[in-house]
C-alpha cells in the first residue's frame, strides 16, 4: 500500500482591478511607461509575417501578447500602482483568505480538518506574525492547535510548500490534510517602475490547494518532487529594501532555462518516464521567452504546454502553478491518470519541480459545515431587518437562538413565525426602556446560560428619534448594563454592534454620543469579562442602507466617506461576518484594534474586495 498525497481542493483569487494590454498601450502613448519602441516592431519581419495573418494586431499587442505571452493581469488597486493607493487596497492576506476559502469549499471539508497551514509569499501584509498563522485565524476558533508555517519564497514558494507538506505527513502519521498556498501582490513592487515590461508581466493573485493523504495499491498524486537553489541567481532578480523590483532579464532567462531543464531531466530520470509520457507541462508562468525555450529543448509540443494562467493573470510569482491547476480543475481538464509536470525557477535562485498524476476520481462529499452546533446565542434588540437576517444565518450554521424583541412589528412577527416551525429559536417579548426593564429581563431569564450575547441596539430605528443628551446617556447605560448583568449567564463572547457614525471625525451628534458612551462603558467592562474567560468585541460596521434608513442624509454621506463607500453593503455579508466573529478568531474584510482586553472590530469598505 502506498501513502499518496492527493490534491483534493483548489482555490484562487485575484485583485479587483483588471489591467489589459490596451490599458498599458495607452500608458505608453502618454509616456507613463517607457521602453517600447514601436518603430522597431513595425519594421521587423516577424511582425510583418504575423500581421499578414492577424491584420488587426498592433505592434504593442503583438509584442506583449504574442512574444511575451501576457494578455491580462489584475491589481489590488487601480493602475498605475502607487504607494498612496496601496494604503486603501486589498493586501496579500486578503487575496490569501479568499483563495483558502475557495479551496476549502471545493474540497468539501471543515477548516478544523486541516492539520497544517503552509503559506509562501514575498509580499506579506506585515512582517510578523507569519502570514500562515494569521490566515489560519480567519477559519478556526481559539482552541484549534494545528501547525502553521510561513515561507519567504517567491516563484518556487508553492513547490517548497509541497515539500514541507510531505515532510509533515511523513513525520506526523495522524496528519491527513494540509493546506498549501501562495499569495502575492506584485504591483506593490512596481510603484517606482515605469518600464512597460515589468507592468506587462506581473499581477496580484493567490492560490491554495488542499492536500490529503490517501492509501492505495497504486502510486498516484505527487510522484516526485525536488528543490534546489542556484547561487548564481542571487542578485539577478529580487526586491530591494524600499520594495522596488529589480531584474536582469537576460541573465534570469539564461539561468532559468538551464535550471528548469535540469529538474525536468531529473524528474523524468527518477520516475523512468519520457517526455512523451507527460500529458501536460504546467510550469511557473514566467513568459514565453523562458517557457518556449524550455519546450524547444525537449521537443515538447506547445499544445501540451499550459499557459492559461500566464495569459489571464500574468506572472504572480509562486501562485502561478496552483492557479493554473485550479483553472484546469474548473475546466474539467484534469483526467484520471494524467501526468502533469510542474517545474519552476525564480527569485533567490530557487528552483525545482514536482510530478503529479491525477488520481482516480474521488468523490468530494460536501461536509455540512455547522460550526455553531451546540452554541446557544442570546440576541438583544432582534426585531429589525438585520436581526432577522442574522438569526437566519445563525440558524443555518446550527446555532440555538434566544431573541429578545421590544415591539410587535413586521420583524418580530417574522421571527415569531420562524419559531413556530423551528425549535432552535425562542422569542422573548420584553421591551427595554429603562434600567428597571433590564432587571426584569434578567429575572425572566434566570437559570438560562448562553455561549454568546449579541446586542443589536444600533439596528433599532428609534435611535434616530433621540433628541437630547440625557436620553442618549440613558440609552448607553441601559445597553452597558444589559451586557454587565448577563455576564454571569455568558460562557465565551459578548458582541455589541456599534454604528458607522463613530468613525466620522469632527462632527458631533446625539447618535454619536450614544455609541461613544456605550463603547467606552463596554471597554471598562471588558476587563471583568476577560477575568471570566469571556471575549468582548465592539463591532463597527460600514454603511448598510437598510440599517440607516432613518438617518439624516448629511450624516449618512459622512459615514460613507469615513468608509470610502460609494454604495451600501449587503446585509447578508454583514450577518456572515457577525456569525464568523463567534466561531473564528478573525474575520475577513475587517481590522482588529485591541482596546485593552476588548477587540474593536472595524469593517473595511465593502467595495474594497478581491475576487
Amino acid at each position: 500500500m502506498f501513502d499518496n498525497f492527493i490534491f483534493k481542493g483548489y482555490g484562487a483569487s485575484h485583485g479587483k482591478y483588471r489591467v489589459t494590454n490596451a490599458d498599458l498601450f495607452r500608458a505608453v502613448k502618454e509616456n507613463i511607461l517607457t521602453g517600447f519602441n514601436e518603430e522597431i516592431i513595425l519594421h521587423s519581419k516577424n511582425y510583418q509575417t504575423y500581421k499578414s495573418e492577424y491584420p488587426e494586431v498592433s505592434p504593442f499587442d503583438y509584442f506583449v501578447s504574442y512574444k511575451m505571452g501576457f494578455e491580462n493581469r489584475f491589481h489590488v488597486s487601480p493602475w498605475p500602482p502607487t504607494k498612496e493607493r496601496e494604503k486603501n487596497s486589498s493586501t496579500s492576506l486578503d487575496l490569501l483568505i479568499k483563495a483558502i476559502e475557495n479551496a476549502i469549499d471545493d474540497a468539501g471539508i471543515s477548516p478544523d480538518e486541516i492539520d497544517g497551514w503552509i503559506v509562501s509569499t514575498v509580499s506579506p501584509h506585515e512582517q510578523a506574525p507569519g502570514i500562515a498563522a494569521t490566515a489560519k485565524a480567519y477559519f478556526v476558533g481559539p482552541l484549534n492547535r494545528s501547525t502553521t508555517m510561513t515561507l519567504t519564497s517567491g516563484c518556487a514558494g508553492f513547490n517548497k510548500g509541497i515539500r514541507r507538506a510531505i515532510d509533515h505527513f511523513i513525520s506526523n502519521p495522524k496528519a491527513n490534510t494540509i493546506l498549501v498556498a501562495h499569495t502575492e501582490t506584485m504591483s506593490r513592487f512596481l510603484t517606482q517602475k515605469n518600464d512597460f515590461v515589468s507592468h506587462a508581466t506581473f499581477g496580484d493573485a493567490a492560490s491554495a490547494v488542499i492536500i490529503t493523504r490517501t492509501k492505495s495499491e497504486k502510486k498516484q498524486g505527487i510522484l516526485a518532487q525536488v528543490n534546489y537553489q542556484d547561487p548564481l541567481m542571487i542578485d539577478s532578480v529580487g526586491v530591494d529594501k524600499d520594495w522596488n523590483l529589480y531584474m536582469d532579464g537576460i541573465w534570469v532567462k539564461n539561468r532559468a532555462v538551464e535550471n528548469i531543464s535540469n529538474v525536468i531531466k531529473e524528474i523524468l530520470s527518477t520516475t523512468g518516464l519520457s517526455v512523451d509520457d507527460i500529458d501536460l507541462l504546467v510550469p511557473h508562468q514566467t513568459g514565453n521567452v523562458i517557457l518556449h525555450a524550455v519546450a524547444e529543448k525537449f521537443n515538447f509540443p506547445l499544445e501540451k504546454l499550459y499557459q492559461g494562467a500566464q495569459r489571464y493573470y500574468g506572472n504572480v510569482s509562486g501562485a502561478t502553478i496552483p492557479i493554473a491547476l485550479t483553472m484546469l480543475h474548473k475546466q474539467g481538464a484534469l483526467k484520471p491518470g494524467m501526468k502533469i509536470l510542474c517545474p519552476t525557477a525564480g527569485v533567490g535562485g530557487e528552483f525545482g519541480a514536482f510530478l503529479y498524476e491525477v488520481p482516480q476520481a474521488i468523490e468530494n462529499k460536501k461536509v455540512q459545515y455547522l460550526p455553531l452546533t451546540n452554541t446557544t446565542i442570546f440576541i438583544l434588540h432582534a426585531d429589525s431587518l438585520f436581526g432577522f437576517t442574522l438569526i437566519q444565518r445563525l440558524l443555518s450554521l446550527g446555532a440555538s437562538v434566544f431573541a429578545q424583541v421590544n415591539n410587535e412589528n413586521e420583524w418580530s412577527l417574522l421571527l415569531y413565525n420562524l419559531s413556530i416551525d423551528n425549535n432552535n429559536i425562542h422569542i422573548i417579548f420584553h421591551s427595554l426602556t429603562d434600567l428597571k426593564s433590564v432587571d426584569e429581563l434578567k429575572i425572566a431569564m434566570e437559570g438560562k446560560n448562553f455561549d454568546v450575547l449579541i446586542n443589536l441596539f444600533s439596528t433599532n430605528q428609534t435611535i434616530y428619534s433621540i433628541s437630547n443628551a440625557e436620553t442618549a446617556i440613558k440609552e448607553s447605560e441601559i445597553n452597558q448594563q444589559l451586557s454587565r448583568i448577563f455576564l454571569s449567564n455568558i460562557k465565551s463572547l459578548v458582541l455589541c454592534l456599534g454604528h458607522p457614525i463613530e468613525m466620522v471625525d469632527e462632527h458631533s451628534s446625539i447618535i454619536k454620543e450614544i455609541f461613544h458612551g456605550w463603547h467606552g462603558l463596554m471597554g471598562s467592562m471588558a476587563g471583568e469579562a476577560a477575568s471570566k474567560g469571556i471575549r468582548t468585541i465592539w463591532y463597527i460596521p460600514a454603511v448598510y442602507e437598510k440599517m440607516v434608513a432613518y438617518m439624516e442624509s448629511s450624516l449618512l454621506s459622512l459615514c460613507k466617506q469615513a468608509f470610502n463607500q460609494k454604495n451600501s453593503g449587503n446585509l447578508s455579508d454583514l450577518s456572515d461576518r457577525i456569525a464568523r466573529s463567534i466561531y473564528c478568531v478573525k474575520v475577513a474584510n475587517t481590522i482588529d484594534h485591541y482596546q485593552g482586553p476588548m477587540i474593536m472590530r472595524l469593517e473595511k469598505s465593502p467595495e474594497n474586495s478581491c475576487h
